[in-house]
């Protein structure tokens, strides 16, 4: 057995199809026997571990929220790098977890993540300006796709949650998210304490991951009401504060 390089979590809350073309994707991966994958199950359903892979799956009890969710696992995680990803993502370089094995994680603790796109190629807007009210209704207005911010200014921005990746150590040091977020902006503030505590949030130019975006907030009234819950959270929490002074 090689020695672990890192840890992918995923959660399902009753997206087995997802979760297997998910998990075959990383079975084609070089180098995948030295990552572990937990696989997380929020509510029962039927599931068959995908073979080639190193797997620990857990059983929820009762539902748990995002934050919660990838937390737990961050405790059964393995190696130096913890990988949070979305079920609904696809990895077609069979590259991806050696090239990103091959950065440099030991300079700043970066908090990182690859380009995200849409099925069709187009790039979604996983990096993002501030969680500021003018801010959001710019975002509702936008006519057009990609990204809110520039990664490479020295403005603030944070990387939605769809995939990232943490050294387990800084993850752990700053107690993971927030598990008082339910199911969103828990990325953003993860993110803005990961700048405020001194580490660097940074986009990986030339690796890209596919994101087939389910717009729940957009279609259920109990997702609208967990985003609306979030947003107040964020807007009373010292870190939002800490980013609109620029005190990071």
């Amino acid at each position: 057995m090689h020695p672990v390089q890192g840890t992918i979590s995923i959660v399902s809350h009753g997206h087995g199809p997802l979760v297997v073309n998910l998990l075959q994707d990383l079975a084609r991966q070089r180098e995948i026997e030295r990552w572990l994958v937990i696989v997380t199950l929020n509510i029962p359903e039927p599931f068959e571990p995908v073979p080639g892979l190193r797997m620990t799956v857990i059983h929820n009890n009762a539902p748990k929220g995002f934050g919660a969710n990838h937390n737990a696992a961050s405790v059964k995680a393995e190696g130096a790098l913890y990988a949070i990803v979305n079920p609904d993502i696809r990895v077609e370089d069979d590259r991806f977890l050696q090239r990103l094995g091959m950065l440099d994680w030991e300079d700043g603790m970066p908090l990182r993540a690859p380009i995200v796109v849409a099925p069709s190629g187009t790039e979604e807007d996983s990096v993002r300006r501030n969680l500021s009210i003018p801010n959001l209704f710019a975002r509702r207005h936008r006519r057009s796709s990609g990204w809110e911010a520039d990664p490479a200014s020295s403005e603030f921005f944070w990387l939605a949650g769809m995939f990232l990746i943490a050294p387990i150590v800084r993850f752990r040091a700053l107690s993971g998210f927030d598990d008082r977020y339910r199911l969103y902006c828990e990325d953003y503030d993860l993110c803005a304490r990961w700048r405020i505590a001194g580490g660097r949030v940074e986009l990986i130019r030339d690796l890209r991951v596919i994101h087939d975006a389910r717009r729940d907030s957009h279609r259920s009234m109990r997702h609208l009401r967990w985003h609306i819950a979030s947003l107040l959270r964020v807007w009373r929490s010292a870190p939002f504060w800490r980013i609109v002074a620029g005190r990071y």
